[in-house]
C-alpha cells in the first residue's frame, strides 16, 4: 500500500535530470499529455483569430503573420524549455496552468490586432506585450529553479548554459514589459512599433538554440522536438480540415449535394497531400547539431505559409461556389422566358427560392442589399417579366433583373467579407461587371496563394537537404521541387492578364493545381526509390560476383 501511495503522489518539483545515469537529462521520445494540450490551446487561439480576420488585403495578411508569430514564437519557447526541463510535478502544472492563461489571454486579444496601434486597439496591443513579458518572466523563473536546484549539482558544465538563456528570458521580458507604455505614447512612432517584437523573437531564438547547441548535456538533438514539431504541422493542417467542414456547410445547397459542390469540397480537402509530403520528409532519426536549429527554425515559415495556403484555398473555393450560385440564379432568370413559359408568380417565386437557398448571411455588410434584393422582387409583378411586341414596359424589367444579380453578388461576397471600395455604385454595374470586380479584388488572394504554394516546394526542396541522405537520387528530388515550386511562382503573373486569369479563378482547376504538383513529387520519389533500390541491388550482386570470382 505504501509502495502504491508513492508512485501516485505527484511531488511538489522533480528533476529534469535522469536517475539512471546522472549527467544528462531525462528524454523521452513521445510529447506529454500536458504538452499536446498546450499545442490545442495554440491552434485554439489560431483559430479564433481566422474566424474574425479574413485574408484579403495587405493590411489583413499582415495581421494574420504577426498575430501568427506572437503566438508561434511563445509556443516555441515554451517547446524548448519542455522538450528538455519539464518533469510531471505540482509546480510544472503550476507554470503550465499560468502559460495557458497566457494563451487565452493572446485570444482575447488578437480579435483587435492589426498592422497599425490606434487609440481604439492600443489596448490590445499593451494587452499583447503584458502577456508576452509575463511568459517569458515564466519562463526564466524555470529555467533559474531547475539550475540552482538541480543542474549546478550535477551538471555543472550545463549550469552557466542555462544561467545565459534564463538571463536572455529575463531581459527580453523587460523589453516587452517596456513596450506597455511605449504603446500608451500618443506620436507616430507607435503605430508600427509592434515589429521590434518579431526581433525580440529572432533573438531570443537564436540565443537560446545557439547557447542549447554550444553547452553539453542542454542540446535539442536528442529530444522529442521533432515530434512536436510534427504534431502542430499536423494539428494546423487539421485545422484546416475543420475549415473544410465549414465550408461543407455553407456551400452544400439545402437540396443537398450537387455535381459541382463535391468537386469544390474535394478540391479543397486533398490538401490531405500536404501532411503527407511532409511526413515523407520528417526526421526519423537524430539530426546533425546545426540541422536540427535549422529545421526547427525553418517551420515558421513553413507554418505559416501552410495556414495561407489552407485559407487562400478555402476563400478561392467560396469564390466557386458563389460565381456557381450567380450562374443558378441566371437560368432561373432565362427560365421564366423559356417556351413553354411559366406563370409569372411561379417564375418569381422560383427566384425568391433561389436566392433564399444561397443561404446568404446579410449581417456582414448586406443589409442595403438585402433591402434592394426585397424591394425588387416585390416590385416585379407590376412589370411583364420578358420581353413581347408593343411591350417597351419591359426594358424597366431588365433593369430591375439586372440589379437584382447585382445586388445578390455583393450580397454573396460581403458575407466572405469583400467589399467593394466606397464610392462604387453597384447599381450602375451590370452583373458581369461587378463580378469581374470582385474578381479583381480577389487578385490578391490569387497572388499569395500560389506565392506561398511555391514557398511550401521550396521549403519542402529544405527539409529533405536537412533530413535525407546525400546523393544523387536526394539530390534529382530536391531539384524537382525546386522547378515545381518555380513553376507555381510562375502562375502569379497571369493575374496581369484578366481574362486567363478570371477563366482560373472560376475553374475548379485552380484547387487541383497544388495537389497536382504534390502527386508529381510523389511519383517522382516512387521511381527515384524503385531506381535507387534497384541500383543497389545491381551493386551488391556484382559485388558478392566479384567475391565470389576471387576466392575461386
Amino acid at each position: 500500500m505504501t509502495n502504491c501511495s508513492q508512485q501516485d503522489s505527484i511531488p511538489f518539483i522533480e528533476t529534469p535530470i535522469d536517475g539512471s545515469h546522472g549527467t544528462r537529462l531525462h528524454r523521452h521520445s513521445d510529447a506529454t499529455p500536458i504538452e499536446l494540450f498546450f499545442d490545442l490551446f495554440f491552434v485554439a487561439n489560431l483559430s479564433t483569430f481566422t474566424a474574425t480576420h479574413e485574408i484579403h488585403n495587405v493590411e489583413a495578411l499582415g495581421a494574420y503573420i504577426g498575430f501568427l508569430g506572437v503566438i508561434w514564437f511563445t509556443w516555441l519557447q515554451v517547446t524548448l524549455f519542455d522538450v528538455r526541463f519539464a518533469r510531471d510535478s505540482i509546480f510544472e502544472r503550476t507554470c503550465k496552468a499560468i502559460q495557458l492563461a497566457a494563451m487565452v489571454g493572446f485570444a482575447s486579444a488578437g480579435t483587435r490586432f492589426t498592422t497599425r496601434v490606434r487609440d481604439e486597439n492600443v489596448w490590445a496591443f499593451q494587452s499583447l506585450s503584458l502577456f508576452l513579458g509575463g511568459s517569458r518572466i515564466l519562463l526564466a523563473l524555470q529555467y533559474m529553479i531547475n539550475n540552482v536546484i538541480f543542474i549546478r549539482k550535477r551538471m555543472k558544465p550545463a549550469a552557466k548554459g542555462v544561467s545565459i538563456i534564463a538571463a536572455t528570458l529575463f531581459v527580453s521580458s523587460l523589453i516587452y514589459l517596456g513596450m506597455f507604455y511605449i504603446f500608451g505614447v500618443q506620436d507616430g512612432i507607435r503605430s508600427y512599433i509592434w515589429t521590434v517584437w518579431f526581433a525580440l523573437f529572432g533573438l531570443e531564438m537564436w540565443v537560446i538554440m545557439g547557447v542549447s547547441c554550444a553547452t553539453p548535456g542542454i542540446g535539442l538533438q536528442d529530444t522529442h522536438l521533432n515530434v512536436r514539431m510534427g504534431l502542430l504541422t499536423l494539428i494546423i493542417i487539421g485545422e484546416g480540415v475543420i475549415s473544410v467542414t465549414r465550408i461543407v456547410n455553407r456551400t452544400v445547397r439545402p437540396g443537398g449535394w450537387t455535381k459541382w459542390s463535391f468537386v469544390h469540397i474535394l478540391g479543397v480537402t486533398t490538401n490531405y497531400f500536404l501532411w503527407q509530403a511532409y511526413y515523407d520528409l520528417s526526421p526519423r532519426g537524430i539530426l546533425g547539431k546545426y540541422s536540427q536549429q535549422l529545421w526547427a527554425q525553418l517551420h515558421f515559415p513553413f507554418h505559416v505559409a501552410l495556414v495561407l495556403f489552407l485559407e487562400g484555398s478555402q476563400i478561392l473555393a467560396l469564390t466557386l461556389d458563389i460565381t456557381l450560385k450567380l450562374t443558378y440564379l441566371k437560368e432561373t432568370i432565362m427560365f421564366a422566358c423559356e417556351e413553354p413559359r411559366p406563370r409569372p408568380e411561379l417564375a418569381i417565386g422560383l427566384l425568391r427560392n433561389t436566392i433564399e437557398d444561397m443561404e446568404i448571411n446579410y449581417s456582414r455588410g448586406a443589409i442595403k442589399e438585402k433591402m434592394a434584393i426585397d424591394a425588387i422582387l416585390e416590385d416585379l409583378p407590376n412589370h411583364p417579366l420578358c420581353p413581347e411586341e408593343k411591350v417597351i414596359s419591359f426594358f424597366i424589367t431588365n433593369d430591375r433583373l439586372n440589379d437584382l444579380v447585382g445586388n445578390v453578388t455583393a450580397a454573396l461576397f460581403s458575407s466572405m467579407g469583400i467589399i467593394p471600395s466606397e464610392g462604387t455604385n453597384i447599381g450602375q454595374l451590370t452583373s458581369s461587371q461587378l463580378l469581374r470586380m470582385y474578381m479583381e479584388l480577389l487578385g490578391f488572394v490569387y497572388i499569395y496563394f500560389f506565392v506561398v504554394a511555391s514557398l511550401v516546394m521550396f521549403l519542402f526542396a529544405a527539409f529533405a537537404m536537412l533530413v535525407r541522405r546525400h546523393n544523387f537520387f536526394t539530390s534529382i528530388g530536391i531539384t524537382i521541387r525546386i522547378m515545381l515550386g518555380v513553376l507555381l511562382a510562375t502562375l502569379v503573373s497571369f493575374v496581369g492578364k484578366f481574362a486567363f486569369a478570371y477563366d482560373f479563378m472560376t475553374s475548379p482547376t485552380i484547387l487541383y493545381a497544388f495537389t497536382f504538383v504534390l502527386l508529381a513529387v510523389f511519383g517522382v520519389d516512387r521511381l527515384l526509390d524503385l531506381y535507387e533500390s534497384h541500383h543497389k541491388t545491381s551493386v551488391n550482386l556484382a559485388d558478392a560476383g566479384t567475391r565470389s570470382h576471387s576466392d575461386t
